[in-house]
């Protein structure tokens, strides 16, 4: 089974309604948890942004949902923020 495959909906279903071994509710919640966002992604996620990269691209390289990436683009105002770069 490959648990980083599975969507958050599919994670969280085998981890609390599934019957299943207890070893699969704990890689459920292990792949959730490593899923959430850490401020150590912070300095990433300007990098990624200020290279051009989109929301989705930012989170397959980070490894966090969309969703993640956008919220922290608009907490952190950075949305619509980012300046294209014409060659010289």
């Amino acid at each position: 089974m490959y648990f980083e495959d599975a969507t958050k909906q599919q994670l969280i279903q085998i981890a609390l309604f599934e019957d299943c071994p207890i070893d699969y509710k704990f890689e459920a919640v292990r792949e959730l948890q490593m899923r959430q966002w850490h401020d150590d992604y912070l300095i990433d996620l300007i990098r990624l942004w200020g290279e051009g990269k989109s929301s989705f691209q930012i989170a397959i390289e980070l490894g966090i949902e969309k969703n993640a990436v956008e919220w922290q683009l608009q907490k952190h105002d950075l949305y619509g923020r980012r300046k294209k770069h014409e060659p010289k």
